[in-house]
Parts: structure tokens; C-alpha cells; sequence
């Protein structure tokens, strides 16, 4: 049995991990200065465009690969999320979730295995084979485009299953129970979807389906309540009326006969007045019109109506009865009258019903409602009627849209109507160039971005490589009933020289290089952008791009682990058409003026001018080299990263705005510091000098009284007068104890009474972000204040380390813990170390 590689099992990480066992290996070579120079000339030359340098450069081989992407190069042995198990439509409960919708084939494989045999010991060959099932239905899907019948699809690879092992009687019994068994746990109606040309399509199809069949059970619900409201009131006004009461109608309802009955006496003595007012002939025309329109009221099988200029060719859309395929130059110009035509249609099933109401409930008043439904449009539907209209699908050609399709795009999105615009484009061109056009030459029309600038419309940017992604998109879309733009890649590319990759590899390879992020954009949700926006999905949103592990051998044999950034040059990579924006580097090339993409691009464009960006790519022989890129694609990373920057700000990760608020918060929480500090030292110096003249007034004081023999009370004697020299303002005027107490009230210097004053631990409380880090160390010493931000508690009751450890640990970096108040404690000149960066 062969064994099939996972290529994805983390969705936060959208590129596999390498199991293939091989580790590339740079090429040894001699390094030669001059011949570096020499080297380092022609690169430089080719990265500013020099076509003379580009052809004494030698070009990358057909099967160069990125390096990240080296172990899937055998894509027969690429292990992925498809085929999907797409379950069928539930009519019965609310509305299915992505989850409820679709989920890889082996997934469900190995739950109703599980579920069949929960034992350990049960099923076991198949439990053991289940890959081999998964990779046979994979091949079977290959040549079939669009979603199969489930059931028919699983039975074929069962049967082909029991061929290739060839058991004896015994075990192929056993197998053939269990595979029953699995065949019986597939769902009528639920289907198998392959990776094709067209996946995003028919996931959108499968999507309308799930929720249409359950919005059209309860609207049939309602009008058959409907119905019998207003056959009840008819009947209410036909006992009121006299044709109820007629002779042949009261002998029928007294249910007598014979000679001794005479009905006509028996009608002529009822008495016929009636209680309350029989109702109009105007309201009883109203009330029959619309039993008629709902009675005869039949939903349209078409639930789906495809339109495109063309370029669509999928056998599956002319097999189902619920789709319709229309051609058109415009879509976004045809899809908007169809729209109108298909819901002028609903107008008058959707006016009985409500007219149904409002008469069963007796409030139906001919002065307002009467115009109001003379001038009934879609407009007007709510949004259980928005549902409830086929959905109409505008297939748009990135090209056209951008080209000569805008003026009717933009007519659309700002129209309101709830209509579905899908837009394939590919990863590595600009829609703005068109089709021929260099996509390197200007900065790339991203078609998503101008959604956005239509603040009514629902926009998201997804990937038929991330079904669960692509599935949400579609159902915020359907749900919020507004016009939505679906921008997807497919990652398909056009059969060359190139090395054979798996498409869903290059779609998930664009996710990565941020070549095509993900988002989603729900005006429904609020106003704000951080209500509105959802940027998951794409991986570590927070960096530039992401880094992955990548070991190799140097050109010494020795192991090299290493952190590579997958990049729009990475992606690059991958495309034919760009391929002659790479030339090889030669091995011996050692230069600081040679630099990773990645650097490159962290550099201002000032700085980079002077280095010469590379990325790293692998050879079919498990050679590493670095590939010099040109100027103009490093322009286009750079442009990639603005437009991520751009996504990352709108989604508030890493926003500018939220971190020059902190940085202006944290400098007005140091002025303000700052200020207190030079207060407390005015304060200080001021009693300091208080203090100073306070004590040299009354030592003089003293001296002056010894002097003149004025100390009665002490009792001096002349003999206690002190001889020498007498110098006032001099030392020796005092007595030696005198002069100890002058010197033990005189103020220690500045340096020791700051030490006294500020060295203390404290918090910046303002900008405590209440992230509970610091409380585990010590409830006593970290508490929370009315507002849950932290103050400090019981110092006494906490250690110089505690203090340290919640500086090291706090994110906002708002507690200093100053200097240590117990000098005892210990390991503190360690400790001391790390807390200065927190003192400063």
C-alpha cells in the first residue's frame, strides 16, 4: 500500500511540513574576491533591467521549485482536503453550517468507520485501507468534473478495493460486511467533489442549494397557513349569509326528511339577522384573488442562473435541472435584469401572502395598503423574500471586469440587489493589465480592494484550496441579501515546462506569499470596521510573511536548521511567464551585497537600492541555490506587502493608529512621572535648605549664648568657655558635641536622598491592559483597582524576584521594579540585571 503524504493538518499553517526524508545541500565551490566583483556586477545589472547582463547570467532550470516547497514536488504522493463528502441539503432544520455543508472525504471516511466499529479490533482492514480508499476515489475524480452521486462513486472504489487485496474467503467476508456497512452510512442525495477546474463554483451552487431548499419549505409552510386563514374567514361569512340558510341548505343541515318536513316553512320562520356585518364585496374579491395566486402558486425549479461571457465550459451545469447557464458580453449588466425580471415574478405570490395576513388578522386598511401594493417591488422584500428569489450568479473574467466591465461592476455593487459576483483571478497577474499585459509593469488593480470602496456590498477574498473559508464567505453572503463579491483563487495553471504542481498547492502557496490574503467584509454586521472585517484564515497574520523551519547541509556537510519567509517572489516562482525575472547565482558568489528577499524588503527603499535581493530555490538533483530576482519583481513584493499592510490595518492587526496611541499614552504617562519627579525634588531641596538654615540659626544661637555666659538654666562656669582662637562662621567656635549634632541635623546629599525616594517598585496603572499575567505571582503584591488595572498591594509581603518576574511577564511593560528593599534576598545582582531595562 502506498503511502499518501498530508500536506496540510495545521490551518494556520497552509504549507506542509517536509516528510519526504530529503535534506538539500549547497554546492561546494571555490570563493574567489575577484571573481565576486565581477559576479556581483552583472547581478547588480540584472536587478536594474540590463538585458546585456540578463543573457551572461544563466537561467533556472524548469524543475527549480521554492525551497519550502521542494518535498512536494512528487504530487502523486500529496495528501490533501480533497474530495470533499458534500452532505445534501437539509430541509428539515435551520440553516446548515460550512461545517454541516462539506468536510474532506477523509474525515468522513474514518467517522462512519469509527462509528460502524467503534472496537479496536473491528474492521481492521478496512480501518488499515482507508488511505487506499481515499486515493483510488481521488483518481476516480480526476476525470470527472463537478460533484458525483456519493454512494455510486464509494461503491466502484469498494469493489476495486477487494480486487486489489485479493483475500482469502475468509477475510474478504469479513471486508465485505464492513464495506456494507460503510456504504449504508453514506446519506441519500450527498455527494463527492474533486479538485477540478471549477470547485469554488459548484461550492457556491451547493451553498444556494442548503439553504433554498429550507427557505422554500417554510415559505410553503406559510402560504398553506395562509390558505387556510382565509378559507376559514370565507366560511365564517358564508354562515352569516342567507344562502345558508336556504330550504334544500337548512333540510341538509338538520339532516330530516319525508313528508312531515317542510323546509321552506322551517326557513321562512328562522330568524336572519345576523350579529355582525358581512364583509364587502371588494374585500371578498380581495381575499379570493389572492386564494387564487397562492393556490396556484408553483416555486421555480431553477434555483440557480449562471451567467458568463463565454468562457465557461462545465459538462455538469447542462446535467442538473436546477441550473441554468446564460452567455453574455456583460454579466454584471445581465445579471441586474434578471434579477429584476425573476423577482417581478415573486411580486404577486408575496403581496397574497401578506395581503392573506393582513386580512386573517383584520387589519387590512384600502387607504394604505391598497397603494402600497399597486407600487409592491423587490425593493420592498424582506429579507426571508430576498432568499427566496433564484440566485443569479454573474461569472465575471478579472480582465473584463477591470477593463471594459467597470462602469456596469460598479453598478451592481452599489445596486443593492442581492446578487452573486465571482470573480477568478490568478494569484500572480494584475487584472488591470489585462490578460496580455506584463503583471510587473504597474502596481497591481486588486479587484477585492475595490469592493471595498463600495461600502454596501459584501466583499470577500478566498481560495476553493480552504473549502470551510470559501463555505462561510458564501453563506455571510447569502445571508446578508446584499450584492457580494467573490474574489477566489483556484491556483490552476496553464499545462508547460514547468514542473507539474498540484493546483491546490499553488492556491495554497498563494495564501501564503500574500498573493492572494484572505478576508471577509460584512456591512450587515455594523459600521465599524472592526465589526465588519474578518481576517482569519490567513497564516500568522501578524508578521510580514510567514517563517517556516528549513534545514539543509552548507557547503561542508554540516546541518543547517534555519527560518525561511515565504514571499510573493517565492510564489513567483511557480509561474512560467515569470520565470525570466530569476537568474542563477553562481556558488562561488560570496557577497554582503547579496541579501534575502525578506531583508530586502524590511530595508527602506533608500537603504535596498544598494543590495541585490535572492531567494532560495531547490533543483530536481536536491541542490540549494540562491536566484537573484529582478527590480521589478521586487517592486511587486513590495506592493503585495502595501496591500497587506493595508488588510492587516483595516483588520486592526499591527494598526498604526492603536500603537501611536499607545506610544502618545506612554509619553504622557512619563512627562506626567517626569514632572512629579521634578516637583518631589523642588519640594525636597526646599526643606532641605528650610532645615539647613533652621539648624545653623539655632547652633549660632547657642554659640552666641555661650559667648555672652547667658546659659543660666545650664549653669555654665566660666571654665566651660572653650579657649582657642574664636572666628565665628569657623569650626572651632563650637563645642565638639555641638558640632556632632550641627552635622547629624544637616541633610544627606542628593544622590543618597534619591536613592531614599525613587528606587521604589511602580506601576504605570494607566497603561495596564488587565491581561491577569502579574496576579498569579502574588495576589498580595499585584491588585486590581475599580477599572481592572493593576496597582501595587502589600510590598512586604513580596520578594525582590516576584517584582522582576511580572516586569519580564507584562506586555503593555508598565511595571518597574526599582531596586531591591530587602538586600538579603538572594541571587539579586542577577535580578538587578534584569530589571533594568524596566527601570529606565
Amino acid at each position: 500500500m502506498t503511502t499518501i503524504q498530508k500536506a496540510a493538518e495545521e490551518q494556520s499553517t497552509q504549507l506542509p511540513s517536509n516528510e519526504s526524508g530529503r535534506v538539500p545541500s549547497l554546492p561546494t565551490a571555490v570563493k574567489d574576491a575577484r571573481a565576486t566583483r565581477e559576479l556581483m556586477f552583472l547581478l547588480r545589472h540584472f536587478h536594474l533591467g540590463d538585458p546585456a547582463a540578463k543573457a551572461q547570467l544563466e537561467s533556472i532550470g524548469d524543475d527549480y521549485l521554492p525551497a519550502l516547497l521542494d518535498p512536494y514536488r512528487d504530487t502523486s504522493r500529496l495528501r490533501y482536503d480533497y474530495p470533499l463528502f458534500l452532505f445534501p441539503p437539509n430541509t428539515e432544520e435551520t440553516y446548515q453550517t460550512a461545517e454541516e455543508l462539506a468536510c474532506p472525504l477523509v474525515q468522513w471516511l474514518q467517522e462512519a468507520v469509527a462509528s460502524n466499529a467503534p472496537e479496536e479490533g473491528k474492521a481492521r482492514i478496512l480501518k488499515h485501507h482507508l488511505p487506499w480508499l481515499e486515493h483510488h476515489i481521488r483518481k476516480l475524480l480526476q476525470q470527472r468534473e463537478g460533484p458525483v452521486d456519493a454512494g455510486a462513486t464509494l461503491a466502484e472504489s469498494c469493489i476495486a478495493l477487494q480486487t486489489h487485496l485479493g483475500l482469502d474467503e475468509q477475510e474478504r467476508k469479513r471486508l465485505e460486511d464492513d464495506l456494507n456497512l460503510l456504504l449504508q452510512s453514506v446519506p441519500e442525495g450527498a455527494q463527492l467533489l474533486g479538485y477540478g477546474r471549477y470547485p469554488s463554483l459548484h461550492l457556491l451552487i451547493h451553498a444556494v442549494r442548503s439553504q433554498f431548499l429550507h427557505m422554500q419549505r417554510r415559505f410553503q409552510e406559510r402560504i398553506d397557513a395562509s390558505i387556510r386563514g382565509l378559507k376559514e374567514l370565507l366560511e365564517v361569512e358564508w354562515i352569516k349569509s342567507d344562502e345558508s340558510i336556504e330550504p334544500k341548505m337548512a333540510r341538509d343541515s338538520v339532516g330530516l326528511g319525508g313528508e312531515r318536513f317542510d323546509p321552506v316553512i322551517l326557513s321562512a320562520v328562522m330568524d336572519h339577522s345576523r350579529g355582525t356585518r358581512s364583509i364587502s364585496e371588494e374585500r371578498r374579491e380581495r381575499i379570493e384573488h389572492a386564494l387564487e395566486i397562492m393556490q396556484g402558486w408553483h416555486p421555480d425549479p431553477v434555483l440557480v442562473r449562471f451567467l458568463h461571457i463565454g468562457t465557461l465550459t462545465d459538462p455538469w451545469l447542462q446535467e442538473v435541472d436546477f441550473c441554468q447557464e446564460i452567455t453574455d458580453h456583460d454579466p454584471c449588466a445581465k445579471a441586474m435584469e434578471i434579477f429584476d425580471r425573476e423577482a417581478e415574478k415573486l411580486t404577486s405570490i408575496y403581496s397574497a401572502v401578506r395581503i392573506a395576513q393582513l386580512e386573517i388578522d383584520a387589519i387590512y386598511n384600502p387607504e394604505i395598503h391598497d397603494p402600497w401594493f399597486a407600487n409592491f417591488s423587490w425593493e420592498a422584500f424582506s429579507q426571508e423574500e430576498l432568499r427566496m428569489v433564484p440566485s443569479v450568479i454573474a461569472l465575471g473574467s478579472a480582465d473584463q471586469v477591470a477593463g471594459e466591465g467597470l462602469r456596469t461592476f460598479s453598478r451592481l455593487l452599489s445596486s443593492g440587489r442581492p446578487v452573486q459576483i465571482l470573480i477568478r483571478v490568478l494569484a500572480h497577474a494584475d487584472p488591470g493589465a489585462g490578460l496580455e499585459g506584463d503583471p510587473l509593469k504597474s502596481y497591481r488593480t486588486e479587484l477585492s480592494y475595490l469592493g471595498i470602496s463600495h461600502r454596501q456590498a459584501v466583499v470577500d477574498q478566498s481560495s476553493a484550496a480552504r473549502h470551510q473559508h470559501l463555505l462561510k464567505c458564501y453563506l455571510m453572503a447569502l445571508d446578508a441579501t446584499r450584492t457580494s463579491l467573490h474574489v477566489i483563487n483556484t491556483g490552476m495553471r496553464p499545462p508547460g515546462r514547468l514542473l507539474p504542481l498540484n493546483a491546490w498547492l499553488v492556491a495554497g502557496a498563494a495564501i501564503e506569499s500574500r498573493a492572494h490574503p484572505f478576508f471577509r467584509i460584512n456591512p450587515e454586521a455594523g459600521d465599524s470596521a472592526a465589526v465588519r472585517m474578518d481576517f482569519s484564515g490567513n497564516p500568522q497574520a501578524d508578521r510580514d510573511w510567514p517563517l517556516h523551519p528549513f534545514q539543509y547541509l552548507d557547503d561542508n556537510g554540516n546541518s543547517v536548521t534555519t527560518e525561511l519567509a515565504f514571499t510573493f517572489a517565492d510564489h513567483a516562482l511557480l509561474i512560467e511567464r515569470l520565470r525570466d525575472h530569476f537568474r542563477l547565482i553562481p556558488a562561488g558568489c560570496d557577497s554582503d551585497g547579496l541579501l534575502s528577499i525578506q531583508d530586502y524588503l524590511a530595508m527602506s527603499p533608500e537603504e535596498a537600492y544598494r543590495r541585490v535581493p535572492f531567494v532560495w530555490a531547490i533543483d530536481g538533483n536536491a541542490m540549494l541555490h540562491r536566484v537573484v530576482i529582478s527590480r521589478e519583481l521586487a517592486l511587486a513584493c513590495r506592493d503585495r506587502l502595501n496591500y497587506w499592510h493595508t488588510l492587516q490595518e483595516m483588520a486592526g492587526v499591527r494598526n498604526r493608529y492603536v500603537d501611536m496611541a499607545v506610544e502618545k499614552t506612554r509619553a504622557e504617562e512619563r512627562e506626567l512621572a517626569s514632572n512629579e519627579l521634578v516637583r518631589v525634588q523642588a519640594a525636597h531641596a526646599e526643606e532641605v535648605e528650610r532645615v539647613r538654615n533652621e539648624a545653623a540659626g539655632e547652633a549660632m544661637q547657642r554659640l552666641t549664648d555661650v559667648l555672652l555666659g547667658l546659659d543660666v538654666e545650664g549653669g555654665l562656669r566660666p571654665g566651660d568657655i572653650p579657649s582657642g582662637p574664636v572666628a565665628m562662621g569657623s569650626d572651632e567656635v563650637m563645642p565638639e558635641q555641638q558640632r556632632d549634632e550641627a552635622e547629624e541635623s544637616e541633610p544627606p546629599d542628593e544622590e543618597e536622598q534619591e536613592s531614599l525616594s525613587f528606587d521604589d517598585p511602580w506601576i504605570d496603572t494607566p497603561l495596564c491592559t488587565s491581561c491577569n499575567d502579574c496576579l498569579p505571582i502574588n495576589p498580595h503584591l499585584f491588585i486590581y483597582n475599580d477599572e481592572k488595572q493593576a496597582m501595587l498591594g502589600d510590598l512586604g509581603n513580596a520578594t525582590y524576584a516576584q517584582l522582576v518576574q511580572a516586569a519580564e511577564l507584562c506586555p503593555a511593560k508598565c511595571i518597574h521594579p526599582g531596586k531591591p528593599l530587602n538586600q538579603d534576598e538572594p541571587d539579586l545582582d542577577s535580578l538587578i540585571e534584569r530589571a533594568a531595562p524596566f527601570n529606565q
